[in-house]
């Protein structure tokens, strides 16, 4: 088999990544096969069934012409690509094996993002969306996520029936293909009207209004990806222009040489910035990963110390600052927040009134609940992971960075007229509810031996009866494989009405530590929320318990 994809190599897009791989990378591509999980397709480069190229690329868009094509007799797709490698040249090849079978592709000649193409799923009314990215993940990787025509991504029975179809393409070798040149000639495969950026682009310009004053200097970064330059002539358009880009790093860049990781998640993503901030004499920095999704900001004061503000935290923000924008709502007020998201957030929300509707890990549950909420009397107030992914109105249905930048700007431009800081208004949050700490940790568990030591760590967590943490009082047991929650003080347990997912989250007095799998890289994820004194004492213990 191994010999089969080596005499195409020269025509498999990933020549000079496979050329670099060690025997055992190159090994494992022909060991594994790329599955199409709940979180679609994300891998790294190389030959093999198990890596990303060419043929792993058509046989996922052959899958999905078949999948389509049990909806409507002539779907349509749009198709955007970020600037990571590869991510336009797979764009091509999906768009070619679409039209060779069948289905209209609308094809941007350009790199955009992810919040752009949940919004123009809907707004050009196509049967599905692609999004060519490995959002914040290294730069060695990359990946497909699909969208359904209400722009939210596949949920996981329609994921699992699409994974069907593409895994019944049993010679990804050979899969024939119509010229991207003769495509776009017969009009099957056309380009993306420049009317829909505008038309996403006034949806931002609406949500945000007019930006009076100007009196905060912003630092903006794309890290390397899609957020720019639409984002810089948003903010020119609601009247903000106190702006500098990190020009340095703002270049369409695959490798994103200028940070260890395009995640700002990762606040040493910020050095960079920072080094900046001081010499422009900025009092924010807003940086957006690849796709444009995701955001993460550190605010600079006048004494030039920095604050970098983690994914809880922003939302802490957001829920305060737009409930006060909203004050003279007429509409209930509603916040969507994955059940990993800090423990705080419930506690301010339902201080305020606001109801508080909590989904699984994965924006595609919370476009889903947006998709049923869409004509009801209620009025969304934030949508949001702790991972630094943030909605406030759903004219796109997935994580959108381009939105809330401007709104934390207007904000910032709000709190500087009132002579207070968005440190300020966390402070206040933390003494008026208690102060709660918040870490998310991703120890890796690579290979096949990784994989393995992953299962038999879950398997631990979901025979739990009671959890024994030093300085935190135990209440609940919540196994989101079994969907039951146990309590350990009376061993009774209670129906989780969620769907099911490889997750356990243990309850305390003083908030919350959950564990679930990765998925989408070799990786446990730990979440801490907790109200204590010395947060990594307890992370320790809990790491030295379960060997983690």
């Amino acid at each position: 088999m191994r010999a089969q994809w080596e005499a195409k190599l020269s025509e498999s897009l990933v020549e000079p990544f496979y050329r670099l791989q060690s025997e055992q990378e190159i090994a494992e591509g022909f060991s594994d096969v790329l599955a199409f999980g709940t979180a679609g397709i994300r891998s790294t480069f190389g030959l093999g069934s198990g890596r990303l190229n060419k043929f792993t690329i058509q046989k996922f868009a052959l899958g999905l012409a078949k999948y389509l094509k049990q909806y409507t007799a002539n779907p349509t797709v749009v198709i955007h690509f970020d600037t990571r490698h590869l991510s336009h040249a797979f764009a091509i090849e999906i768009a070619k094996v679409l039209g060779t079978n069948g289905t209209r592709v609308i094809l941007p000649d350009t790199f955009k993002s992810t919040p752009e193409l949940s919004f123009a799923v809907r707004h050009l009314q196509t049967t599905a969306g692609i999004m060519i990215t490995a959002s914040h993940n290294p730069k060695n990787y990359n990946g497909i996520k699909v969208y359904d025509s209400d722009g939210g991504q596949l949920l996981t029975e329609p994921s699992m029936i699409l994974s069907q179809y593409i895994d019944s393409v049993k010679d990804p070798l050979n899969i024939p293909t119509t010229e991207l040149a003769t495509l776009q000639q017969q009009n099957i495969v056309m380009p993306l009207n420049e009317a829909t950026t505008h038309a996403y682009r006034q949806k931002v310009k609406d949500l945000v209004g007019t930006i009076s004053t100007a009196s905060t200097k912003t630092i903006l970064t794309s890290l390397h990806g899609t957020s720019l330059p639409l984002l810089a002539n948003i903010l020119d358009d609601v009247g903000y222009t106190n702006y500098v880009i990190a020009q340095a790093q703002s270049t369409p860049d695959g490798d994103f040489p200028t940070v260890h990781t395009a995640n700002p998640e990762s606040e040493d993503t910020f050095d960079v910035t920072k080094v900046l901030a001081e010499r422009e004499d900025a009092q924010l920095i807003i940086a957006t990963d690849p796709d444009a999704d995701r955001l993460g900001f550190v605010e600079r004061y006048t004494d030039g110390t920095t604050r970098y503000f983690n994914g809880n935290e922003i939302g802490l923000l957001l829920i305060k600052l737009r409930y006060d924008m909203l004050s003279n709502h007429t509409q209930d007020l509603f916040l969507i927040k994955s059940v990993v998201t800090g423990a705080l957030s419930e506690k301010v929300a339902k201080s305020l009134g606001i109801k508080v509707i909590n989904v699984l890990t994965g924006f595609k549950y919370i476009s889903d609940q947006l998709k049923h909420l869409e004509h009801s009397s209620t009025q969304l107030l934030l949508a949001y992971e702790e991972s630094h992914g943030y909605l406030v109105q759903d004219f796109s249905r997935d994580k959108d960075a381009i939105q809330v930048a401007p709104l934390l700007i207007k904000y910032k431009e709000q709190l500087t007229q009132a002579n207070k800081t968005f440190k300020d208004v966390l402070m206040d949050i933390y003494q008026t509810y208690g102060h709660y700490q918040d870490r998310t940790l991703s120890p890796t568990f690579a290979g096949a031996e990784g994989s393995t030591k992953i299962r038999e760590i879950m398997k631990t967590f979901e025979q739990l009866e009671t959890i024994n943490i030093e300085n935190l009082t135990p209440l609940y047991i919540e196994n989101y494989r079994t969907c039951e929650s146990f309590d350990v003080n009376t061993g009774r347990t209670q129906k989780l009405h969620l769907p099911q997912t490889d997750l356990i989250k243990m309850i305390f007095s003083e908030g919350f530590i959950a564990v679930r799998p990765s998925g989408t890289e070799p990786k446990m994820k730990l979440y801490f929320s907790l109200n204590v004194d010395d947060l990594d004492s307890v992370i320790n213990a809990f790491r030295t318990q379960f060997k983690l």
